[in-house]
């Protein structure tokens, strides 16, 4: 059986489909699936070689008049702290929102889904100060509301066990 690699899309426009990004990469193999979001999306797709050949010739490619980034995905490190953040105006993007929270530590990973958010970052104390700082803050016209969650995510070592989430409150 051929291994199965899962391919980042970046910089995607909001009007691409699945069956856009699917028919793009089947013409370098087989796609086992495909999911789009806002901004990014995953593809599967099984042989190496053939993933690789895809990720070269896909990448800069334009789509919709916005050149993709198309990469291997990337693991995001076990041990991070993930930030639920709701009610996010459609008119921030995920480097928006990056960039605030970066400015209380390190964002492993940011991604923004229609009109919520995960903010994954680094350490408890940094995602502690995100949340006391922007709960409440209004961006583009929208304010986000974040609270600790009592809710308990999957350790995945000694260090990780809480859940942060943001709360959407209307």
């Amino acid at each position: 059986m051929k291994e199965t690699l899962k391919i980042f899309i970046g910089n995607v426009d909001d009007r691409t489909t699945e069956e856009e990004i699917t028919d793009l990469f089947q013409k370098f193999g087989p796609v086992v699936s495909c999911a789009v979001m806002k901004q990014y999306a995953f593809v599967h797709m099984r042989g190496a070689e053939r993933a690789r050949k895809a990720i070269d010739e896909l990448n800069g490619r334009e789509l919709h008049g916005k050149r993709m980034v198309v990469e291997l995905s990337k693991p995001r490190p076990q041990n991070t702290w993930k930030i639920f953040v709701g009610n996010v105006s459609t008119a921030c993007d995920a480097s928006e929102l990056r960039t605030m929270f970066e400015a209380y530590g390190r964002v492993v990973e940011c991604d923004v889904v229609k009109d919520y958010a995960f903010v994954h970052m680094e350490k408890e104390s940094d995602a502690r100060a995100a949340i006391e700082n922007l709960n409440g803050k209004e961006i583009k016209g929208k304010r986000i509301n974040v609270e600790m969650s009592n809710k308990v995510s999957r350790p995945m070592n000694a260090n990780a066990g809480l859940l942060l989430t943001a709360v959407i409150q209307n």
